[in-house]
């Protein structure tokens, strides 16, 4: 049975009043217009989205639409139909919600916005079979909802500098991937414990707020394997929510800093000559 197309969203958005070191370090107005490897950032992910058969029409929330459209590759999917930009709300749910709600629907009654992938316009290390690899793990695992995750260990074997932070459980330490899904109306609603948005995770008291202050301090100190933390998880918003393990090292790197940005670039010039006809022919 064909599977069915996932609805891919990528956050494009800048947070209000925080101009982005990297993007005044390139002299753009936005970090997802920063060129590596001569594109902009996000025309590196929508070409990975595009070019993956789970993938079917794709959003882009973005606080200043105009910026984008300036970009070829969004001109190329909005004029073909594949791509809508659309304003970003003032947090990461309400822009997500904004694009999944049902007033958003009647403009195309034709697709369902779910299942839904999320990713973000600094992702740039993307590829169709990551993609691919994450949307079949979410379409056999059966859950409401989902992270791509990557062991530490993957990681660093292949860039020992590649990430810093990891989120650590009783059987080991994983990167999350920057790729999201949203299966259904249920797991949007479990989302609003979220809806304040922005750096989540350095206000201690909305962690507490949202995950109970149990779960809060067995994450912290990693009482758990990761299996039961997501349970645990799955049991305090009502609605599954479960890891995909990812077999790519590549996979946890997005361009956060000049660190990540440099690693990103080196990679992309190596697919670049690796996929170039003429790279088996040079000495």
């Amino acid at each position: 049975m064909p599977h069915p197309s996932f609805h891919a969203v990528v956050l494009a958005a800048q947070r209000a009043g925080i101009v982005n070191p990297l993007a005044v370090a390139a002299g753009v107005s936005h970090k997802c217009l920063i060129e590596l490897e001569g594109k902009p950032l996000i025309a590196h992910v929508l070409d990975a989205l595009a070019a993956s058969p789970h993938i079917g029409r794709i959003t882009v929330s973005v606080d200043a639409p105009e910026t984008v459209r300036a970009v070829e590759a969004v001109q190329q999917y909005e004029e073909c139909g594949r791509l809508t930009v659309v304003p970003a709300e003032k947090t990461l749910f309400d822009s997500l919600d904004a694009v999944l709600s049902d007033q958003a629907q009647k403009e195309d009654d034709t697709e369902t916005p779910y299942p839904c992938l999320i990713t973000t316009a600094d992702n740039v290390l993307l590829t169709p079979d990551m993609i691919g690899h994450f949307c079949g793990g979410m379409l056999d695992n059966d859950a409401d909802a989902g992270i791509a995750m990557t062991a530490k260990d993957v990681l660093l074997a292949e860039y020992p500098d590649g990430q810093r932070r990891f989120h650590r459980f009783a059987d080991g330490e994983w990167s999350n991937c920057n790729l999201y899904a949203v299966m259904n109306t249920q797991a949007m609603a479990a989302a609003r414990a979220f809806k304040t948005g922005g750096q989540f995770a350095k206000s201690p008291m909305r962690v507490l707020q949202a995950f109970g202050f149990v779960n809060a301090l067995a994450y912290r100190y990693a009482w758990f394997e990761r299996d039961r933390a997501f349970d645990r998880m799955s049991r305090r918003f009502g609605t599954v929510v479960k890891p995909v393990d990812m077999p790519f090292a590549e996979a946890p790197i997005d361009v956060d800093n000049q660190r990540s940005k440099r690693i990103a670039g080196e990679i992309l010039n190596i697919r670049r000559r690796q996929a170039s006809p003429t790279a088996s022919m040079s000495p």
